[in-house]
């Protein structure tokens, strides 16, 4: 296993449980490094696990990173996945970022959700942490965009029934049929919130 040093420079960002770095030598890649906590859920193990297990399914992945694997880094083991970015190199937001500056029209971020729905649901693929700061808003050219998970497969901590998702194909259906309404009723919820503070906003006093 290769050993990277990682610096400021190149901290990409962060979430709940883990620190994102660009790769030193390859800026299409990203290094995902679990956090120093108390308790944590393995994701980086967990993502892995799940990536592989859709590669031996021959699956697109269109709409996910791609994932290559561990290196040693100097801030401890870390997970080596595609890095995603706009065509054009701008800075890539998050599907909740573009709702809440409402910077896509409705019927625009509707087609964009229903192709990833389209594309979740013909390949089986389990989406658990729901939230719209787990996709990326991805630019493909001057005026389209897609919408790209970049965080949130598989399950949020090992266990049976992680195992159950990839052996029993009717119990991963059934979790993404439930998930997928948990998504839509996060998007509804920040774009309800979002259309109030817009109103907020044009109140004249």
């Amino acid at each position: 296993m290769s050993y990277i040093v990682l610096n400021d420079n190149d901290f990409l960002g962060t979430g709940g449980e883990r620190n994102c770095y660009i790769y030193p030598r390859d800026e299409k890649k990203v290094i995902k490094i679990v956090k120093k906590l108390d308790k944590h859920n393995n994701q980086n193990i967990l993502e892995y696990t799940y990536i592989k297990y859709l590669e031996k399914q021959d699956v697109d992945f269109s709409y996910i990173p791609k994932c290559y694997g561990f290196v040693n880094t100097n801030f401890g083991e870390g997970l080596v996945v595609q890095r995603i970015k706009n065509y054009d190199n701008s800075e890539i937001r998050t599907m909740s970022f573009y709702i809440k500056h409402n910077l896509l029209e409705d019927d625009y971020s509707m087609k964009l959700i229903n192709d990833l729905k389209a594309y979740l649901f013909k390949n089986d693929i389990l989406f658990v942490d729901a939230s719209l700061s787990n996709i990326f808003c991805q630019k493909i050219s001057k005026n389209e965009y897609k919408l790209i998970i970049f965080d949130g497969l598989g399950a949020r901590r090992p266990g049976i029934k992680f195992w159950l998702y990839m052996k029993l194909k009717f119990f991963a259906r059934y979790k993404i049929k439930k998930q997928w309404d948990v998504f839509l009723k996060n998007y509804k919820y920040e774009r309800s919130l979002n259309i109030k503070l817009e109103n907020k906003d044009n109140i004249e006093y």
